[in-house]
């Protein structure tokens, strides 16, 4: 997730502040997590989704 590696973990934090609405709190929580060394596969046990819904979320960031 090579476009992560320019956002900060500060910034993605107040754009949660920010956000409204389930999917787009799920994908910031999830990128905050992965940024902060939490792999993909145990995101998407995490969230009870496919690895592959984690790797959709993190591009949408």
């Amino acid at each position: 997730m090579d476009h992560l590696d320019k956002i900060s973990v500060e910034k993605l934090q107040l754009t949660l502040d920010e956000v409204e609405g389930k999917k787009p709190t799920q994908r910031l929580t999830a990128a905050i997590a992965y940024k902060n060394g939490v792999t993909q596969t145990e995101l998407a046990e995490w969230y009870g989704v496919q690895r592959r819904t984690i790797h959709t979320w993190l591009k949408r960031v």
